[in-house]
């Protein structure tokens, strides 16, 4: 799909979904559209799963029963995510971790031969994100790079602009959510070559600062974008790191629990 629409008029934007994202789109309407808008929504992270499959586990009818069900069924479900993840990958069949995601594109990019524009960061993460893209990845193409605060200080930088003056077909935006998403829908449109465009949150941080990345088996049980969440240095998050914690994990696990009580079980 990604490589047809290299080749067509056909404009992708892609999202990646977590509980974090989820969680904040509650009461926000013009987030929840921003998200709707994406071609691709990628779930990075098992939390996602784990909602999807807890909604659609049949649950009583009556009152009582269904409270006292809906808490052990949160129970045994939230325990797959770790020691039976066979059981949350339905009926989204993966999750796939943030980092893997953008490699993805990347080789798309690679494979098609196409110029990437990245977007975001502060000035010595996204100057260190191209450096080491260009030692892992010495036949990408980088057409261009801004870093994302100097078009945040509202300094006159015509991002756009910048943008359409390199052949780049893929874009890379990693200013935070909303931000990133905001800025892919108001200017998409008007941006020339551009024929997929990604809201990558911190990832170029992480490229930047690889030491960061998370251990192989927080990766294999589906639960890096935790790991970032807990202990990486963000440069894009304008919340403390508990709060953020706090709104992603508890939650959205008792925002997800309630919404079953009040309404059952949900469809496939």
């Amino acid at each position: 799909m990604l490589s047809k629409a290299l080749k067509n008029s056909v404009k992708i934007r892609i999202s990646k979904i977590n509980p974090e994202f989820l969680q904040r789109s509650l009461g926000d309407e013009e987030y929840v559209n921003l998200l709707n808008k994406s071609d691709i929504s990628i779930v990075d992270g098992r939390g996602v799963l784990w909602a999807a499959r807890y909604l659609t586990l049949p649950i009583s009818s009556n009152g009582a029963i269904r409270r006292l069900q809906a808490v052990w069924q949160m129970v045994y479900s939230g325990a797959a995510i770790v020691f039976n993840p066979k059981f949350v990958a339905y009926p989204i069949p993966e999750a796939i971790p943030g980092l893997e995601a953008f490699r993805a594109v990347i080789e798309v990019a690679i494979k098609n031969k196409v110029g990437v524009f990245l977007f975001g960061a502060n000035p010595k993460s996204n100057k260190l994100a191209v450096k080491n893209l260009k030692k892992e990845f010495p036949d990408l193409i980088i057409s261009g790079s801004l870093n994302g605060y100097d078009f945040q200080k509202d300094n006159g930088i015509n991002v756009v602009g910048e943008i359409n003056k390199t052949d780049a077909r893929v874009l890379i935006v990693a200013l935070g959510s909303p931000k990133q998403e905001r800025w892919i829908d108001d200017n998409i449109d008007n941006l020339k070559s551009i024929k997929i465009a990604v809201g990558e949150g911190g990832t170029l941080d992480r490229i930047a600062y690889p030491a960061q990345k998370a251990p192989k088996f927080v990766n294999k049980i589906g639960l890096e974008w935790l790991w970032r969440l807990a202990f990486n240095k963000s440069r894009t998050e304008s919340r403390n790191r508990f709060g953020r914690f706090w709104n992603s994990v508890p939650l959205f696990i008792h925002e997800i629990v309630k919404w079953k009580v009040k309404n059952g079980q949900t469809k496939a």
